[in-house]
Parts: structure tokens; sequence; C-alpha cells
């Protein structure tokens, strides 16, 4: 994408000056925040305060290794949907 100026319009930073008289904006409304937890989050919510906690302090000092293949079996598993 090739873009040229033309030398038309204002510049970006500048706004033009408002006219005598004329009312201020009215305010945004305001927003309000809105989180979606995932379904992992939820299932990770029901862990014990304590094992989060030494879980993440092996991840701090660089000693969490779990095993590969009880990972990858866990996040199979926790997808799959039971076949009835």
């Amino acid at each position: 994408m090739r873009i040229e100026s033309t030398g038309k319009g204002t510049p970006v930073g500048k706004a033009s000056p408002a006219q005598p008289g004329t009312p201020a904006p009215p305010p945004a409304p305001a927003s309000t925040d809105h989180v979606d937890l995932s379904s992992l989050s939820q299932a990770a919510s029901g862990l014990a305060p304590e094992k989060l906690e030494q879980v993440q302090a092996q991840v701090n000092a660089g000693k969490y290794n779990p095993d590969p293949a009880e990972v990858s079996h866990s996040i199979v598993e926790f997808y799959l949907i039971p076949l009835e």
C-alpha cells in the first residue's frame, strides 16, 4: 500500500477552533467492563489455592516439568464429549 500526501486537509493533531456559542459535546456514556471465563479457567477455579501456589512457585523457579504425555492426555480428555 502506498500513501501519498496531497497537501489537503487538516494536519493530524490539530483541531479546528470551536465556533463561539457552540455548546460542548455531551460526555461519553460510562462503559462497563465484562469478562467471560473459559471453561478451562472455570475448571481451574476449583483447585485448592495451596496447590496453585505450589505450582506457581515451581514455574517461577524454573522447576515445573510436567509429563508431556500426561498433559496431552488431560487436554484431550477435558475436551472430549462423552458418547452416549
